[in-house]
């Protein structure tokens, strides 16, 4: 009967391992612009429909992620882009292959890198262009907030 008990803990535990398991914010802080800040240009200059109010811009980045504390586990990163001012914002990006290319709307993320971690760091170079609707911008800076998650 204590065997049985003890195999049935072991079931039960098992079962809870990928609850366990999580999402983390990865230290991106060693990532930085090439570039100056975004600015962005309408993308329809002309006011005949049908009219685009959409704004875009693109950046280059270099990414830096610390992975160190994943080494030699397997895990899933993604890029995040949470809502924030001054409304919907729809980021693409292309890289130079550690990284996938991707694209996300604000309030989601998109996978960007899945498999064995096998060094401390991955650095990718990012051309990332974002879209927004110029209607809701006003003439200030905007900060745009986006960060790395490891879900193992």
């Amino acid at each position: 009967m204590r065997l049985r008990s003890l195999s049935l803990l072991l079931i039960a535990l098992t079962g809870a391992l990928p609850a366990l398991a999580g999402t983390t914010r990865i230290d991106d802080s060693a990532t930085l612009p090439y570039s100056a800040p975004l600015t962005v240009q309408w993308e329809q200059v002309s006011p005949r429909p049908p009219l685009n109010n959409l704004m875009s811009g693109t950046l280059t980045l270099r990414v830096k992620l610390n992975v160190a504390p994943w080494l030699k586990r397997t895990g899933r990163i993604y890029l995040t882009l949470p809502a924030q001012q001054p409304g919907p914002m729809y980021v693409s990006w292309v890289t130079q292959g550690h990284l996938l290319p991707g694209q996300l709307t604000s309030g989601t993320r998109a996978l960007v890198y899945s498999g064995p971690i096998t060094a401390p760091f991955i650095e990718d170079t990012l051309q990332l262009t974002l879209r927004v609707d110029g209607t809701k911008l006003q003439q200030q800076l905007y900060h745009v907030n986006f960060n790395f998650e490891m879900d193992e």
